[in-house]
């Protein structure tokens, strides 16, 4: 391959960027060093077959020593230069490597994991004496030599597994193995002379070597390693190095696709839906017609990402068929393919020609597939056979045993079928498949796959414990907060069972626990599914919260500054149950939500005389957040109040107006459409009101209901006698509700005043402004549309208001909303909704139930008497 590529002369071969340089090796200059590398490795008494460590970051140096070794017939041993000592140790003892090419910054772990053993060590940085080793330049004779020529049959790569089920095995990969990749991949014209292919993934793995780095080279084309691995260097390397094609996994194309759609709704939903519009007329065309108009279309949009970029290769993990689709019709070609690091990367692709969307292509030349004991819909385990599989496992009889069939072929482990041509499509792995206490099959990545789906959920494991499926969930923060409220496990909660009703019942979660860090994965993005029953376990017991650590000198120094430290020691005699750092989350570890805003606001502002604005609290996401807010606000001038005296909510001209009865043009609306309302909920949904005569005729009032649907506020409207229809009131969520003048408009006939979850004392306040008028108000203290038709918790803003106001509060229960209309569903269906009205209760009444508050108290006496209203046929309300 060297040798061949001697014809592309001066282009380049290796591009790499750092800081603001880019440094370009070219296939002339490459081959000369690999050349007299190789010669002076052999000098030095490297011998065929040595294993000889190579650990560092993607770099020249790195390619070059690799191929030297290569060429020289020496066993390289790749490591992750991120490995622990302990994890080297047991390379260095399983592979009794004598020497290694490490790069500096991995020195130290290498001699903490070498310790006494002999191994001689040359750095991969330039000459540095910090690192107390010679550099690999040293070793370059003067000119290349003929060496003698190599068996194929010889191991070139000795391979570690990256352990997803447990312990990692060994192999080699023999030069005849990697060549009947790097041939196949070539005659398909994967890329060609002029291409430049970015390789973000580490070179430790098969993968990256054999698909993004091999078949390049031995294509004309050049590799590109961008500076780092972050969403800036990518997009930095995209365009400076003018890529064509890029060498990734499918989490880097999910979070491009992510961060393309965050830029679209950052315009504005007209933005949004347009792109929408276009992608699914692009992705349309194509499917049915072959016709690709997406470089046509999204034209702008790709050239700011990438101006040249044409194709991009997928491997590693499965790609999902909507996020190949999404990719297509945006205008890239996508390659993606099926292998294994013991079948030297790739076995079967989709490339040009041969190709077919959902599938993972077919086997290249000289590769054989088969399915095995397949069942009714012909899926199987996946078993191949050709040039490019292994020989076996290292000193591993039992695995050897289990890993290939008496006839010869690979048992992989994974499960496919084939259709009718010949095309694989994926279908996980076997090894991984999830077998419940009732003998269901569930197989882990379609499950989260779906959960996955919800804007709230960055990440999610599935695992099976005790006979049922449970999940491990990393919140998306921001795109709850964004939401409109701060209350993570709630979002997270309806998100989760709202997902479920598109699943079978087996597939359903039956428990999740929320943690704080990335799961783990291999570095090429796969669950390290073995370590998930534990960090279950503990995240259910609460140890995956933020853990107390030894401050930082620069901790400490801001912890004693004084109003820091006052913050600090007020959160820890609030929240001692909970184990506080500058870092914890201020929702999700210290369970503050927004009526607990209020209280926390009262404690600062009584103890630290600061005030802060609900604007600035529902910015504040972590402890050290909260301390600068704090500093910040102690700048500005504030009015004295009285200690226990809640910090006043000062209403606007425009938010009271939204608390008025409106002009003749909005009572003529109102009128139309409580008319028009009352026709459709009796004729449509046949609704039935029952207990309407118990209703107070007049004094400030607050019907109490639970929430199913969007169906509810018509329903209960409906249901009101007229004299309370005409003067009800009702919060509206402001970013569903006030987006638009038609909109608002709207509500502002009928009497919505707008709620925004970051700003709850406002809310409260223009509740109360309501009932001081004499109005009836119509509130939902679930704040969210239950995802399952069960009642959910109350939340304890009711309870703070019917306290503050001493309001008369009527529970109600609606049944058969949900039927009707559930939270996901876009148009209604005709089924029988009735709201049952309780007896009025004071708030004299309310108070004596329990709590630690009167707030709390009132909370859960409403909830109990909403849930006594449920009639019998909906079971089990909770």
């Amino acid at each position: 391959m060297l040798h061949a590529s001697a014809q592309w002369g001066e282009q380049p071969a290796l591009i790499a960027l750092a800081g603001e340089s880019q440094s370009v090796l070219s296939f002339a200059a490459l081959a000369d060093l690999v050349g007299r590398l190789a010669a002076g490795l052999r000098r030095a008494g490297v011998e065929r077959g040595e294993p000889v460590l190579l650990m560092g970051e993607n770099s020249a140096d790195w390619v070059v020593v690799f191929l030297a070794l290569g060429t020289l017939g020496a066993l390289a041993v790749p490591c992750d230069h991120l490995a622990t000592p302990k994890q080297i140790q047991r390379i260095l003892d399983d592979s009794r490597c004598g020497r290694a090419f490490v790069a500096g910054a991995s020195m130290e772990t290498l001699r903490a994991a070498a310790q006494d053993r002999r191994l001689t060590v040359f750095t991969l940085d330039a000459a540095d004496d910090t690192h107390a080793a010679p550099s690999w330049r040293s070793l370059l004779g003067d000119t290349a030599e003929e060496l003698p020529p190599l068996d194929p049959a010889v191991p070139a790569v000795l391979v570690y597994t990256s352990g997803t089920t447990g312990a990692p095995k060994s192999f080699t990969l023999s030069h005849a193995n990697i060549g009947a990749n790097v041939q196949a991949l070539y005659r398909e014209h994967l890329a060609g002379p002029g291409d430049r292919l970015l390789l973000p993934l580490p070179l430790h793995h098969v993968y990256p070597i054999v698909v993004g780095l091999l078949v390049p080279l031995a294509s004309g084309a050049a590799v590109v390693f961008p500076a780092g691995v972050a969403g800036p260097e990518i997009a930095r390397a995209l365009r400076e190095a003018e890529v064509t094609g890029i060498i990734g996994v499918p989490r880097l194309y999910a979070a491009l696709t992510a961060g393309i759609a965050a830029q679209i709704a950052g315009r504005g939903r007209l933005a949004v839906l347009l792109f929408r519009a276009l992608l699914g007329l692009s992705v349309g065309l194509l499917r049915r017609r072959g016709w690709r108009i997406g470089p046509v279309l999204f034209r702008p949009l790709l050239a700011r990402i990438g101006p040249k970029l044409r194709f991009l290769v997928s491997g590693g993990a499965a790609l999902g068929e909507d996020l190949v689709w999404q990719l297509e019709g945006l205008g890239w070609k996508v390659r993606n393919g099926y292998g294994l690091a013991e079948t030297a990367s790739t076995f079967t692709g989709n490339l040009p020609g041969r190709e077919r969307i959902g599938s993972e292509g077919r086997p290249f030349q000289g590769g054989e597939l088969r399915i095995a004991e397949s069942g009714a819909q012909g899926v199987g385990e996946i078993q191949l056979r050709g040039p490019n599989v292994f020989s076996g496992y290292r000193n591993n009889a039992e695995a050897n045993r289990e890993a290939f069939t008496e006839d010869g072929w690979f048992r992989t482990g994974d499960l496919g079928r084939l259709d009718a041509e010949g095309f694989l499509v994926f279908k996980g792995r076997a090894k991984e498949l999830i077998v419940l206490g009732g003998g269901k099959n569930v197989q882990p990545e379609d499950v989260e796959g779906v959960y996955g789906a919800s804007p709230f959920v960055r990440e999610i494991a599935v695992l099976e414990v005790e006979g049922a499926l449970h999940g491990l969930v990393l919140p998306n923060h921001e795109a709850v907060l964004a939401s409109g409220t701060p209350r993570i496990e709630d979002a997270l909660r309806v998100a989760l069972q709202s997902a479920a009703a598109h699943l079978p019942s087996h597939e359903r979660l039956a428990g999740y626990a929320l943690i704080r860090e990335p799961l783990p994965r291999t570095r090429l993005g796969k669950f390290r599914r073995f370590l998930l029953p534990e960090l279950y376990e503990r995240a259910r017991a609460g140890a995956a919260a933020a853990r107390a650590s030894e401050p930082s000198p620069e901790d400490d120094a801001l912890l004693a500054r004084p109003l820091a430290g006052a913050v600090w020691r007020l959160l820890n005699a609030r929240y001692s149950r909970q184990r506080l750092s500058l870092d914890a989350s201020l929702s999700l570890d210290l369970g503050i939500d927004s009526l607990e805003w209020i209280t926390l606001g009262l404690e600062l502002e009584r103890r630290l005389g600061v005030r802060l604005s609900e604007t600035e609290t529902a910015e504040a996401f972590t402890v050290r957040d909260l301390i600068a807010l704090v500093e910040a606000a102690a700048q500005r001038p504030t009015a004295a109040v009285d200690e226990g005296e809640a910090p006043a909510v000062r209403l606007t001209v425009e938010q009271r107006r939204w608390t008025r009865e409106g002009n003749l043009g909005h009572r003529l609306v109102r009128a139309v459409l409580f008319a028009l309302n009352a026709l459709v909920m009796r004729a449509f949904f046949a609704l039935r009101a029952v207990g309407g005569d118990r209703l107070p005729s007049s004094g400030p009032l607050i019907i109490v209901a639970n929430h199913v649907s969007d169906l509810d506020p018509l329903a209960v409207s409906a249901a009101l006698p007229l004299r309370h229809r005409w003067r009800s009131h009702w919060g509206g969520d402001v970013a569903r509700l006030f987006s638009g003048p038609l909109r608002r408009l709207f509500c502002r006939s009928v009497s919505i005043f707008p709620v925004d979850e970051r700003s709850p004392g406002t809310t409260l306040a223009l509740a109360a402004e309501t009932l001081a008028q004499g109005g009836t108000l119509i509130w939902f203290p679930e704040a969210w549309r239950s995802p399952d038709g069960r009642l959910q918790r109350f939340f304890p803003g009711i309870g703070s208001l019917i306290e503050s106001t001493g309001a008369t509060a009527v529970p109600a229960y609606i049944s058969g909303s949900y039927q009707a209309m559930p939270r996901w569903a876009r148009v209604p269906r005709r089924h029988p909704i009735s709201v049952t009205f309780g007896a009025p209760l004071t708030a004299e009444t309310l108070a004596a139930g329990s709590g630690d508050t009167a707030a709390w108290r009132i909370t859960h006496a409403l909830e109990q008497a909403v849930a006594a209203l449920a009639p019998r046929e909906d079971g089990d309300v909770r």
